[in-house]
């Protein structure tokens, strides 16, 4: 059975190699929050996004086309990661501090604008509740976004802000599945402004 996951997107870090939030940089007239953001809304009821550094600015910018949407208004929270300096692993427990009740949970981050709404309906249909982990892979290389259910919540949240998301891949009893998919934007890692030719 298909089940709507909630979302959790990051956009908590310094963006010191782009000179630019991330979360502002535009695709198309919107920033890469928002257009994210519109196809996130598609696949899940609920959005967290985590903010950190800059993070009063960036809300307030992105407020503005927020409010331009009904769906997003209502569906949309924003908080801030007050320890975003120990980096991303943080924000992934400052937001699942704010989604613990989820079944399943899409973690997102805000330099992959370039996945088709197709891509996020698809990998929806992937979910299956005797996995914990489900991760797109192009041509055997493993990419972004995931799928995380609720069974790895509490580990996650056990580790220290400073840890990875690799200390729960390497568990076990981490029960894994990878989603053979046609979208090599999975693997799309926009970090300086050269890099911006992907889109």
């Amino acid at each position: 059975m298909n089940k709507k996951p909630d979302g959790l997107l990051i956009a908590a870090g310094f963006s010191s190699r782009m000179g630019k939030p991330k979360a502002l940089l535009l695709q198309d007239g919107l920033p890469f929050a928002i257009v994210i953001l519109k196809k996130m809304i598609l696949i899940c009821d609920k959005i967290v996004v985590v903010f950190g550094h800059s993070s009063e600015k960036i809300k307030r910018e992105l407020q503005v086309f927020i409010n331009y949407s009904d769906e997003l208004k209502s569906s949309v929270k924003f908080v801030t990661n007050e320890q975003f300096e120990k980096g991303m692993f943080s924000s992934l427990k400052c937001g699942l501090n704010e989604l613990k009740n989820s079944e399943w949970l899409l973690y997102h981050f805000v330099d992959q604008p370039g996945l088709p709404e197709e891509f996020y309906q698809e990998f929806t249909t992937q979910i299956e509740n005797n996995y914990d982990w489900i991760q797109p892979s192009y041509k055997n290389e493993k990419g972004h976004p995931l799928l995380l259910h609720n069974f790895i919540f509490s580990s996650i949240l056990e580790l220290p802000d400073d840890s990875s998301l690799r200390e729960i891949s390497r568990n076990t009893e981490v029960k894994k599945k990878y989603w053979d998919c046609a979208n090599k934007e999975i693997l799309q890692d926009i970090d300086y402004p050269s890099d911006l030719k992907q889109l």
